[in-house]
């Protein structure tokens, strides 16, 4: 009978802790980028925040902790994250707070989850910055993923040969109207922003009608929530960013 109980307890183990990892990393269309490297461009001397999804695809729920290693960057660099409703200065290198997420769920930074912060030196180099996702129960039940971000010579001006430029919009979180400064190349056709929601669906479209100015968008008719917004010239994304939308 002891044998039998003592195989019972591993087997049991074995289907509470498995042998695979339960942690899965998700990018905002809901692609898998766990063990990946995710490519980030980046102007010089500028800030860059991303948001990635967290998911636990095992059968009970998992306590989740984070641990950030750079592998490069240059002196002048400034890199941050947050995780379980905190966000972390630059010398801390693991959270001290974790983020308990239930079997199946997926959390996004709103629900504290991840989202890391790259503020850029005045140097063209090639960053890269590692994120390790751990269940702090369970050691072996981890993943990750490397942020590589590229550096774009000559900053604005090289976007700018991309077909266009625009600021971040503001205010951000936005409630009922938010605005942006934005430029298309005169060689380009006229520009467009869409919104999408968190899982890439398209849920606004709004069109440049001048090649320079300064936009106003109504986002009344957006549920509260975060959004992720692309600027397109001639059809192609010239960037990318993310929006709060908050009716208080």
């Amino acid at each position: 009978m002891k044998k039998i109980t003592t195989l019972f307890v591993l087997l049991l183990s074995s289907i509470i802790y498995g042998y695979s990892q339960s942690i899965v990393l998700l990018d905002s269309n809901k692609n898998i980028i766990s063990n990946t490297i995710v490519d980030i461009n980046i102007a010089s001397s500028a800030s860059s925040t991303d948001e990635f999804l967290v998911k636990n695809a095992g059968l009970i729920s998992d306590t989740i902790k984070v641990v950030r290693t750079i592998y490069s960057k240059d002196a002048a660099d400034v890199t941050q994250f947050c995780w379980g409703g905190l966000c972390y200065l630059a010398t801390t290198s693991t959270s001290s707070l974790s983020a308990i997420i239930a079997s199946g769920d997926t959390i996004d930074f709103e629900q504290n989850g991840f989202h890391a912060i790259f503020n850029s030196g005045a140097a063209c180099v090639t960053r890269l910055v590692h994120y390790k996702f751990y269940n702090i129960h369970n050691f072996t039940d981890s993943t990750g993923l490397t942020i590589r971000y590229l550096c774009l010579p000559g900053g604005v001006d090289e976007i700018s040969k991309a077909g266009g430029v625009i600021s971040n919009v503001y205010p951000n979180p936005a409630n009922s109207f938010l605005a942006f400064k934005y430029d298309v190349n005169e060689s380009s056709e006229k520009g467009k922003i869409i919104f999408y929601n968190m899982l890439g669906e398209s849920v606004k479209e709004v069109t440049l009608n001048d090649k320079h100015g300064t936009a106003k968008i109504n986002v009344l008719d957006m549920d509260s929530g975060i959004y992720f917004y692309s600027f397109l010239v001639d059809d192609k994304i010239v960037s990318t960013k993310k929006l709060v939308i908050n009716h208080y």
